[in-house]
Parts: C-alpha cells; structure tokens; sequence
C-alpha cells in the first residue's frame, strides 16, 4: 500500500467563463463607443445647427397674430404683452400698414386699438404682427422726405443707400447702420429728427441685404466682415463734402460701429447705440439660454461658429475697449431685450472715461426704446447730435 499523500487537487481552469466574460464585454464596449459616437454626432449636430441660426442671411417675415375683427377705425388683436402696450407701433400683414393708436375697449382676451391705416385693408382673419420699424417704402413715401438713391463703393461691390439731405452738403452726416437681417427701414424712426437738425443722414444697406451684393459665402459674419462696408459708406460721405460722421447702429448695427470707431476712429465725431451688441459671446450665451440649451452644448456651438466664419468672438467684447474709448457715445439700452444680452452695455458705460458714454436705459423690448416714449428719444438725440455734429 502506497503510503504517498494523495495529489492535491488543482483547481479547475477558469478559462471558458472568462472567454464567456469577454465575449460579453465586447458587445457591451461596442454599444458604448457607438453611444458615445452618437452623442458625440447629436452634440456636435446641434452645435452646427445653432452656429448657423446665427449666421443665417434671413430676411422672410413672420406673423404670429391675427386680426379678430376690424372697422370703424379699430381693430381687435389677440391680448397680450405686445398688442396692449402704449407707445408708437405699426400693424403689418400682408399687402398692408397701419399705425396703432391707443387701446379704447377689449377684455381678458382681446384688446382693441384705434387704428389709421396707411396701406392696403385691414381684413378679419388675417394673419399679422406688430412692427417697431413703424414705416415701410423709402423716405418720402413713408415720411414725406426728400431724398436720393445713391450707390457707394464697396469690396463686394455698389452698395444702396438712402441720402436725405441736410441744408448743406458740409458738415457732419449720419450714417445709419441697420441690424441682422434687418433693412434701411430701421433707420426711418430717427430721420425726421436729423432732418430737422440739417444734418444730410445717410442710410445704408450692407452685404447680403436684400437688392444688396452677397457676399462670397452669403453669410452673417456678425460684423466681422460687415463692419468695412461702414468703412466705405464713410469714404462716400468724405468724398461729397462730409467733414465728419456720426455712425448710428441697431442691434449688430451697433457692433459695427464700434468695431468701426475701434479700428478707424479718425472721421468719427460721435455714435449713437440702439440695443447694441456689445458681446457676441454674451449674447450667443443668452440666445442658448432662450432655446434651453445646456451651457456646455453653446459653448460647442460658440466654437463651431467660430470656426465655420473665421472670428474671435473675444474681439467683439467692447468692454475691453471702453477705457480707451474718447469719442462721444449716446446709447439706448431696453430692460426687457429678449435679443441681446444688456449686461456688457452696462458694462461698457461704467468702463468708459467719465462724461464719455451717455447711457439711457428705458423699457421695451430690442431696439424698442424709440417706441415706448418718442419724445423722450428724440429730446436726448436732440441734444447729443448738436453736442457732436
């Protein structure tokens, strides 16, 4: 009898279970690489996507109300906080134009204004919305102006524009700047008062207006581009007798002319902001917010769009100019612009040399300051342009 000690035994090999771990595992990795690609795809879609809201030449027209009823020189609109607020305002719809007057009856649902058509029928039923530009056509029809239309040179080729005379060719000019996808009717609002100043106002279309040269990629460049078209609107007023020029800008209007006074400040005498764009990266930030994007998913879509236009927005933050800045600014800000971020304008006014920025906040909503108290706009741009001009 064999006195050895039986052999240990040896654990089985584990081997097959762990073929079947990793076969297990490498289904699993696929689906989460292919997960990851997917949001990666779905993060990097929506960044395109809202990069080119952004830079999006659009120039269609919406009209979210419609007209309840209509006669005896009123009309009913649905109520709400656009349709019942006092101010100066236009209904348009289409094939039509009229000036609102004030809120004479209604009820929880409907408000109903004195109304004074200017163009075309009010109809029932049709589809509308209210208009802060107030006028449409060209200076004489809508305002009884005279006026020319003249072309000046651009990089990309003749660009329109209105010129309402002054009593004399000498002297300072206007230039209004309109905003993004805007048009020359922008500027009507404040015409009446620069005519009756006797300065000559010119204002002008830009690339990818409509009836304006495109440019090559038929795309917003948030003024990065756009801003040399006020360049050459300065050498049009230089070359017919202007010895300055007060640059007006709405909106991104406002951000060319200030990129303008930052990099070529020489004809400048003044300029007047209407709701300006101060910070595109604020305002991009504030745009995301609005459509409930992450802040993360903007700042994606702030890089893409930097990439697809070729800028830096960082180069579009005017608070970093401000203590530089020694050239006279009036400047209109809205409380309840839902467009563009208010905060660096602010910023803006308290960075500026002291007595150098005149800023005058009002309620409203973007580019809206005019509207709810004229006379109160006027009366400040008044005062500022025969300070400046």
């Amino acid at each position: 009898m064999s006195t050895a000690a039986p052999a240990s035994s040896v654990p089985a090999s584990p081997g097959p279970p762990h073929r079947r771990r990793r076969r297990r595992a490498r289904p699993l990795m696929s689906a989460v690489v292919t997960i990851t690609a997917l949001l990666c795809a779905l993060v990097g879609g929506i960044g395109w996507y809202f990069a080119g809201v952004a830079i999006e030449v659009d120039h269609s027209a919406e009209y979210p109300l419609t007209i309840e009823d209509a006669g005896n020189g009123t009309v009913t609109l649905p109520r709400e906080p656009g349709t019942e607020r006092p101010g100066a305002w236009a209904l348009v719809w289409k094939g039509g134009r009229a000036l609102l007057g004030p809120v004479v009856g209604g009820n929880d649902e409907h408000v109903v204004r004195k109304v004074s058509p200017v163009e075309g029928a009010l109809v029932k039923d049709a589809p509308a919305m209210i208009d802060h530009w107030m006028y449409d056509g060209d200076p004489k029809t809508a305002l009884g102006l005279p006026f020319q239309d003249v072309t000046y040179p651009s990089e990309v080729g003749p660009m329109p524009a209105w010129l309402v005379p002054g009593t004399s060719d000498k002297g300072t000019w206007v230039i209004g700047v309109h905003g993004r996808n805007a048009d020359k009717a922008e500027t009507f609002r404040v015409m009446r008062t620069v005519h009756s100043l006797g300065m000559p106002m010119l204002s002008i279309a830009y690339r990818n207006d409509v009836g304006a040269p495109p440019s090559q990629d038929r795309r917003n460049h948030l003024g990065d581009k756009e801003w040399h078209d006020v360049v050459s609107a300065m050498g049009y007023a230089r070359a017919h007798g202007a010895t300055g020029v007060v640059l007006y800008g709405w909106s991104m209007g406002g951000a060319m002319a200030m990129t303008t006074l930052q990099r070529d400040p020489s004809f400048v005498r003044g300029v007047v902001l209407d709701s300006p764009v101060l910070d595109w990266s604020a305002t991009l930030d504030k745009q995301g917010d609005a459509r409930h994007l992450p802040a993360f998913m903007t700042g994606i879509a702030k890089r893409v769009l930097q990439w697809r236009i070729g800028i830096d927005l960082a180069d579009f933050d005017m608070r970093r100019y401000a203590p530089h800045l020694r050239t006279p600014v009036l400047m209109f800000t809205t409380e309840d612009d839902a467009t563009v971020a208010n905060g660096p304008a602010f910023a803006f006014a308290r960075k500026a040399p002291p007595g150098t920025v005149t800023h005058i906040p009002t309620p409203g909503d973007h580019t809206e300051s005019w509207n709810v108290d004229p006379a109160a706009y006027e009366r400040s741009l008044v005062a500022f342009l025969k300070r400046v001009g």
